[in-house]
């Protein structure tokens, strides 16, 4: 199967049209940051993962919560402080050996870090696509709702639970092939296009009250 004309244009209008909030906070003066663009936002988090720093690690991480958590109101800050009252030194030491000596480590490597509060795909992937946005997507259950309405997509090599989505050797593995299919959909439809891109796209759609459109696009692509 290939793509029609009118769900590539689909597909690009919602990768145009993503628009999730970008929250963003700065630690240092416990203040929030407004106005960022995406890729302002990309840049600042990945620059902290990959800070020289174990608490430039720690805000870095800290913000993917706060960022990920931006539409549940008031759970941010509830996430974020768990966060980080819980994290050892130890462990944002381990995580930065991680971070900068693997371009893109894998969910199960990044799992076993045992960070709190990154224990599921949703957020471990999330700091995955942080690291390399060009070659990274998250997975997360919004984009499992796909799953939903086609069974028989690249969606149906995740094994989930009732409210999760674990990360385990399985799944990790799972999450490469789920990466590797939305760059073959940008390779494809739209060039211009990086994975987190495509991925993104599906969610805005899912978003927006599309899930079945997006789940086809899956499915032919």
């Amino acid at each position: 199967m290939s793509l029609d004309s009118s769900q590539v244009k689909k597909l690009n209008d919602a990768v145009r049209a993503y628009s999730f909030p970008t929250a963003h906070f700065d630690f240092s003066d416990q203040t929030p940051v407004s106005g960022l663009s995406m890729s302002q936002l990309e840049t600042r988090v990945r620059h902290q993962l990959l800070g020289s720093s174990p608490d430039e690690v720690k805000d870095g991480l800290s913000n993917i919560l706060y960022w990920g958590f931006a539409q549940m109101r008031g759970l941010a800050p509830v996430r974020v402080e768990r966060f980080r009252s819980e994290v050892t030194r130890e462990q944002l030491g381990q995580a930065s050996e991680l971070f900068i000596n693997q371009q893109r480590p894998t969910l199960y490597e990044i799992a076993r870090l045992g960070l709190p509060q990154f224990s599921n795909i949703s957020f471990v992937s999330k700091i995955r696509m942080y690291l390399d946005p060009v070659k990274s997507a998250t997975l997360d259950r919004q984009i499992m709702k796909m799953h939903q309405v086609h069974d028989d997509t690249i969606l149906a090599a995740f094994k989930e639970h009732k409210t999760s989505i674990p990360t385990n050797l399985r799944n990790s593995n799972a999450y490469e092939l789920w990466c590797d299919h939305l760059g073959h959909i940008a390779q494809a439809y739209l060039p211009s296009a990086r994975v987190v891109d495509i991925e993104r796209g599906f969610f805005h759609m899912i978003q927006t009250g599309g899930v079945n459109d997006a789940a086809t696009i899956l499915k032919n692509a």
